[in-house]
């Protein structure tokens, strides 16, 4: 308890969250966390295809989360069962069997969280997808809903952490 007191001075003294965090979290969760606050100042200084990204990574790296450390899987697994899909990607083998984790997990109102993120997650991939690699415009409404999608997204992931 000293030793967190200690780290909660070190925190309120820099002001630096995701120092502090880092310590009590795994790497993905503190990135997660990273990445859902630069989407929020992309957004607010107008780099919205950069939103999109960091969005769409903070709810990815969650989803890895869950995977590694709830659930007790590895990377292997992962790779292993992505070759059994051929046709479908790796994030989306990886948000598949994080969806399904979630409807089956039984908790309560797993019903209601798994149709949020089902309904979002792709959405949310598909916006990252046409800002990182389509050559077109993407505009603060598209930047806007990224970060709509994601700020739904991720209370729904960390209730499974």
């Amino acid at each position: 308890m000293l030793f967190i007191c200690f780290l909660f001075d070190i925190f309120a003294q820099n002001q630096n969250k995701y120092y502090f965090c880092s310590l009590l979290m795994s790497s993905l969760s503190n990135k997660s966390e990273i990445n859902a606050t630069a989407a929020k100042l992309l957004n607010d200084k107008g780099l919205y295809s950069s939103v999109a990204h960091c969005a769409y990574y903070a709810c990815y790296q969650k989803i890895k989360h869950i995977w590694l450390h709830k659930q007790g899987k590895t990377d292997l697994e992962l790779e292993t069962l992505g070759r059994s899909k051929p046709r479908t990607g790796s994030h989306e083998v990886l948000i598949n069997e994080i969806g399904a984790f979630i409807k089956n997990s039984g908790s309560k109102n797993f019903i209601e969280d798994f149709r949020v993120y089902n309904n979002n997650i792709l959405q949310l991939k598909r916006l990252r997808t046409k800002a990182d690699y389509e050559d077109t415009l993407f505009d603060s409404s598209s930047s806007s809903k990224s970060l709509t999608l994601s700020n739904e997204i991720l209370p729904v992931l960390t209730k499974y952490l």
